[in-house]
């Protein structure tokens, strides 16, 4: 009996590590895919920052515009584009960046309104100095595990129906968040078939 217990607990702590690196989740800062908007817009945030979305009628200076741009048809599909903003010096709201990889990293997000009413966070973008890629993408392999596709200017990941996406566009390291099934519920509101994503 006692050997049985043993090898029980033993086959439990072998498969506990990989059951921890299947479960973390892909996010960057406080944004989660998947995660419902309303989570952020109650979240404590640091003196100074709030979280501002495309759709907000009292947005402060400097979150006008970019990134928050959305055209039309995205506004009519009940999408919802989001960053977090910080107050730089008086009136002047500037994109927080949080640190990724030990490198400081601007992020955006959008979230569409499900069939529940909800709105849920299905994309989210981050950029970041292109020459940190390959130190970027060491430290997402080990949060993330091991990638579907790894390459010197690409790296991605795929975990059910979300899927993480690291690239070199000549510009910086971008990195790209997003859930297939929520981009098929805002392919299907759009009017002249699917949309291109936006960074």
């Amino acid at each position: 009996m006692r050997k049985s217990l043993m090898a029980a607990l033993g086959l439990v702590l072998a498969s506990a590590p990989a059951l921890a690196q299947s479960a973390k989740p892909y996010d960057i800062g406080m944004a989660q895919i998947g995660m419902r908007l309303n989570q952020l817009r109650f979240a404590a945030f640091p003196a100074n920052t709030k979280l501002v979305c495309s759709s907000d009628q009292d947005k402060p200076p400097g979150a006008e515009h970019e990134p928050l741009g959305l055209p039309g048809a995205m506004v009519a599909a009940k999408v919802n584009r989001c960053a977090v903003f910080t107050e730089a010096a008086k009136d002047q709201w500037t994109l927080r960046p949080v640190i990724v990889a030990g490198t400081l990293t601007d992020f955006w997000f959008m979230a569409i309104e499900d069939e529940s009413g909800s709105e849920r966070i299905f994309q989210i973008t981050a950029r970041q100095p292109r020459e940190v890629f390959d130190k970027t993408a060491k430290s997402l392999i080990e949060r993330w595990g091991q990638p579907a596709q790894n390459t010197p200017h690409f790296v991605r990941w795929t975990q059910g129906t979300v899927e993480a996406q690291m690239a070199d566009d000549n510009e910086g390291t971008v990195i790209f968040l997003f859930d297939t099934k929520l981009h098929q519920l805002l392919d299907s509101r759009m009017p002249h078939g699917k949309p291109k994503k936006r960074d």
